[in-house]
């Protein structure tokens, strides 16, 4: 049924797959979409040389399949208007000394859902690369326009997980194109007793905080099931997409993300900077419902992530079970073969 770093820089809202030589002469290369729907490319070729932009809509394309769509640039930026507007594309530079490296947008726009986004072109600590196009977030999907749902379509995801309680599913339920995706639950009650104690006197953001990175280390236990669930499903290599996803798309489904990647060997660091992406794309309003009346230094806060709440949840992982790796073997059943299977499947 399944699926068969970022370089730092100002925008990691899109990274490179994967390199043609020990020594890449492609940095900084990002693709993000513009004011007037264009995705634009932007790199820096370091010995000055031109470089060949491809594009295609296959994130595994080779490059004879791929449509060459601006040859010799050196001007380390181009603009192309997406085919169609469900239409979603992989681009590969070329420099002139052989280097290659894939590109894509991180952010899949949606009109009715937020903080969609692909997992893939962050590099492993062994010069390796995430594969675009198969591991992908969100937050909650209960939004989804006719135009969203057509864009969902054309990603070719076969296995969708709901990494929210019972009480969350039934109040804002799903809306999936029919795909023939299969979509995963667990029923579960969620613990906001930390929360509920830091509004019980009067919000205020340093309160919301301190809940927040509680939150995070109690996650180790509370959702391993979910966790496990989503690598079991990793681990079977078919030949589509998987998406996970929680209501903001930001701390469960960052913590997924989180233990995703660490476990194809993209470094810590890189693995922080992914997680606080959420900042970006996510968004939280306060003009109605639960939220209503909310000061705005509070709102910050809910809507947003800090660097502190990873951190607590890998301390707690590091502190019991030795790593990120540790803690796969002793609670997901993800064990050293599994590893080498996941950056096989994964990274290349």
């Amino acid at each position: 049924m399944m699926r068969s770093t970022a370089r730092r820089g100002a925008l990691i809202s899109a990274l490179w797959l994967f390199a043609g030589t020990a020594q890449a002469a492609i940095v900084n290369a990002q693709a993000h979409r513009g004011s007037d729907g264009a995705v634009v490319l932007s790199w820096t070729e370091t010995n000055g040389a031109a470089v060949d932009v491809y594009m295609g809509q296959d994130p595994t394309a080779p490059l004879d399949q791929m449509t060459l769509i601006s040859p010799a640039d050196q001007n380390g930026r181009h603009s192309v208007a997406p085919a169609s507007p469900e239409a979603r594309h992989y681009f590969l530079l070329q420099s002139t000394d052989g280097t290659r490296y894939r590109l894509a947008e991180r952010l899949v726009p949606l009109a009715g859902a937020m903080n969609f986004r692909d997992v893939g072109g962050y590099e492993t600590e062994d010069g390796r690369f995430v594969r675009w196009g198969k591991i992908y977030r969100s937050a909650a999907l209960s939004g989804l326009t006719p135009d969203d749902l057509a864009k969902i379509q054309a990603l070719g995801i076969d296995y969708v997980y709901d990494l929210r309680s019972v009480g969350e599913r039934k109040d804002e339920p799903t809306r999936w194109p029919q795909t023939g995706a299969t979509l995963v639950s667990h029923d579960y009650e969620l613990d906001i007793s930390a929360f509920m104690a830091a509004f019980a006197d009067g919000p205020s953001a340093d309160k919301v905080r301190a809940a927040m990175t509680a939150f995070y280390p109690a996650v180790v236990d509370s959702h391993k099931t979910q966790f496990r669930a989503i690598f079991a499903e990793l681990l079977e290599g078919d030949d589509g997409a998987i998406l996970y996803h929680c209501s903001a798309g930001k701390d469960r489904t960052g913590v997924q993300t989180a233990l995703i990647l660490s476990a194809l060997g993209v470094p810590r660091e890189t693995v922080i900077e992914d997680f606080l992406l959420s900042n970006q794309h996510h968004r939280m309003s306060g003009d109605s419902g639960p939220m209503a009346g909310m000061p705005a230094e509070v709102l910050e806060v809910l809507g947003g992530v800090e660097r502190p709440y990873l951190e607590a949840f890998f301390a707690e992982i590091d502190r019991r079970y030795g790593g990120v790796e540790g803690y796969l073997a002793a609670e997901l059943e993800v064990d050293a073969a599994d590893i080498q299977r996941l950056r096989a499947l994964y990274t290349e």
